[in-house]
């Protein structure tokens, strides 16, 4: 069809909507003009047969204001790989973002604005395009991959699937996100369709859903495979360093005025900025009701709003009718961290690695962490000219904070069961509990039966029920958190039940991990007995959260009282806190053995068989006690004293008899 060329805007042209509708582009779309090719969208111009384009897209298409010329419609590939002359001085990644869901032809100038580069400020820079791949002519695409002649440079994800080296970073961000992905690409089908499916169903206006996970669990990855599925091309809007409401909205008028559709405008870290704690909240919140209700207007664009968690959203945005659906997805899990390492480490020159061993050590990781041990594990081989090993790995993860499950939150005890006196028959239980499901989850399915999943630790005061579970931690090298059942309880409404959710979805993004709630008898007691109902509240949050209605994924949920009798009953059923451990007071082999791995140096005319037997009665935390108290008294006989002698324990149990 032809068209009248007119003086218009960059980077996108505006022609009449019954034109383009005609050439197949109803909504907008990309057209070949000239040497170059053009997205174009419905617009107001002076004549039907007009077509409004920018300067430098007629300098690309070498035509003059007035000419008559042919335009059609373009179907263009998604870009691989894109050569620019170079960058203008823009950082590479936001050469990706400022031309996300542009057509790109070898031989064009493009154009770099710096509104696509957080935090500065200038005149848009012009590029040249030196090549395209494939076929010299391609779509932008959240995927492409740019470099200048010569440079190796470049930017932007991976292809999903495998290389002869290996799994690409976003195969492995993916893996076991099978429904979330599905899911996710029938709402952008849905909403990018050229048939207009939501006006043609009788549909609600909808502009997108929000996508809600930890940093680094694979949210960009999972918005570029489902916009590639549905047949849309992904514009990133980076808005964590916008620190103006004006700029924002420059950002996003640019982008639901000038993006060509299909499109899926994909907005991470929403809770920086229109979170409770984000700058100038009240205003960034109108601004994004305006952008969804904007966008909703555009047809064949849908909108993703990434965020940590949905809460963390101001409630006029999380809460607007335009987001009916919030899809969460999961932080890695074992496997998904042993296809990173692989992933990351593909290229790397190495040593034979168990990458599973990796996945077992890096609990609480995210994709990032990863990387960056990755990194860090390079800078060590490097210094030393040697391959990167099973040390030089494992002190590189080491040396790495878990972002998902972090110190004092997470960590991983630095002691086993070896450090455990006795209690044979409490460890093996809490192997087939805990340990078990983590390294063969294969052995239960074979018998056609789900691992417990919670445990509850009881007996008197001093018996080790906190010392045998952090051992527990580090010997299924599951993240540990520790929770004191009177540190949850607040005294202003809603808070304690908050504490609740949120120490589960820490817990769930470290992943496998194991949280220990020590006094749960002060944070779940019977319903009905308290004098507030502040743990009534409570024990609902903590029985909603066990049952999996929030997908508690690989958590072990324990428990330990020193009375069983005031624990809220529903807490103790099937499905909960299902296996019941007693841990009484030591017999004597157990005293015995707490004495052979003390740390105490004893003297030559100490029996410990015999010590073992004067400490009847006493717990684990009582001979402590007693150890610690003549090793005191020891050294208050002699400052410089070596060891312990029986006169020093003789004192101490004195004392303690009194």
């Amino acid at each position: 069809m032809r068209f009248t060329i007119r003086t218009g805007s960059d980077p996108v042209a505006k022609a009449d909507a019954a034109l383009i509708a005609a050439i197949g582009l109803p909504g907008g779309g990309v057209v070949a003009i000239g040497k170059t090719h053009l997205a174009v969208m419905p617009g107001d111009v002076t004549a039907p047969a007009d077509l409004e384009v920018g300067p430098l897209g007629r300098s690309n298409a070498e035509v003059e204001p007035g000419a008559s010329v042919e335009a059609t419609r373009a179907n263009l590939s998604r870009a691989q790989r894109v050569i620019l002359e170079d960058f203008g001085g823009f950082e590479a990644r936001h050469v990706v973002r400022a031309l996300q869901g542009r057509p790109v032809t070898t031989g064009d100038e493009v154009q770099l604005d710096a509104a696509y580069a957080p935090g500065e400020e200038g005149e848009p820079v012009r590029v040249r395009v030196v090549s395209v791949e494939p076929d010299g002519a391609a779509l932008f695409a959240g995927s492409t991959s740019v470099a200048t002649p010569g440079s190796h440079r470049i930017v932007g994800g991976e292809p999903g699937g495998t290389t002869a080296e290996g799994p690409t970073t976003a195969m492995a961000l993916l893996a076991g996100l099978d429904e979330e992905l599905e899911t996710l690409t029938g709402w952008l089908a849905l909403l990018t369709s050229a048939d207009d499916l939501p006006t043609a169903w009788g549909l609600p206006r909808v502009a997108g859903v929000i996508l809600e996970g930890p940093a680094g669990c694979g949210k960009s990855e999972l918005v570029t495979a489902a916009a590639d599925a549905a047949g849309a091309i992904v514009t990133e809007v980076a808005v964590d360093l916008v620190f103006k409401p004006e700029r924002l909205i420059d950002l996003l008028e640019r982008t639901v005025k000038e993006t060509p559709t299909p499109a899926v405008v994909f907005v991470d870290r929403v809770d920086a900025i229109a979170g409770d704690d984000g700058m100038f909240r009240t205003q960034v919140a109108a601004i994004f009701r305006w952008f969804l209700d904007a966008a909703a207007d555009r047809d064949r664009m849908a909108v993703v709003l990434g965020a940590s968690e949905t809460g963390a959203i101001d409630d006029g945005v999380a809460g607007s009718a335009l987001l009916p659906r919030t899809l969460s997805i999961p932080p890695p899990d074992l496997e998904r961290r042993r296809l990173l390492f692989e992933a990351a480490l593909r290229r790397v020159p190495r040593d034979d690695l168990d990458y599973a061993a990796l996945a077992a050590r890096s609990a609480g990781f995210s994709g990032a962490d990863i990387l960056a041990a990755v990194v860090h594990a390079s800078a060590l081989a490097a210094g030393k000219d040697a391959p990167v090993g099973r040390d030089i790995m494992g002190s590189a993860i080491a040396g790495t904070t878990p972002s998902l499950g972090s110190v004092p939150g997470g960590e991983i005890p630095g002691y086993g069961f070896e450090a455990v006196a006795n209690l044979e028959d409490v460890k093996q239980r809490l192997t087939e509990a805990v340990i078990w499901p983590i390294t063969d989850p294969d052995r239960f399915a074979r018998l056609g039966i789900d691992p417990p999943r919670g445990l509850l630790l009881h007996g008197p005061p001093g018996t080790g029920k906190t010392f045998v579970v952090r051992a527990l931690a580090n010997e299924a090298q599951a993240a540990f958190f520790s929770v004191k059942g009177a540190e949850l309880l607040d005294k202003f409404v809603g808070e304690s039940e908050r504490g609740v959710r949120e120490i589960f979805a820490r817990a769930r993004a470290a992943a496998p991990s194991i949280m220990f709630f020590d006094e749960i008898d002060a944070l779940a007691p019977i319903r009905g007995r308290s004098t507030t109902s502040v743990t009534d509240s409570v024990v609902a949050a903590l029985l909603t959260e066990m049952d999996g209605i929030g997908d508690r994924g690989d958590v072990v949920v324990i428990g330990a009282t020193n009375r069983k009798d005031l624990v809220d009953p529903a807490l103790l059923r099937g499905g909960r806190l299902e296996s019941h451990l007693e841990l009484g007071l030591p017999a004597e082999e157990g005293r015995r053995a707490l004495i052979d791995i003390s740390d105490v140096p004893f003297g030559d005319d100490v029996d410990l068989d015999g010590l073992a037997s004067q400490t009847e009665g006493l717990s684990f935390a009582d001979v402590e006690q007693v150890l610690r108290e003549a090793a005191l008294t020891a050294l208050r006989r002699d400052p410089s004293a070596l060891t312990v002698s029986r006169s020093d324990l003789d004192s101490a149990l004195e004392l303690r008899s009194r």
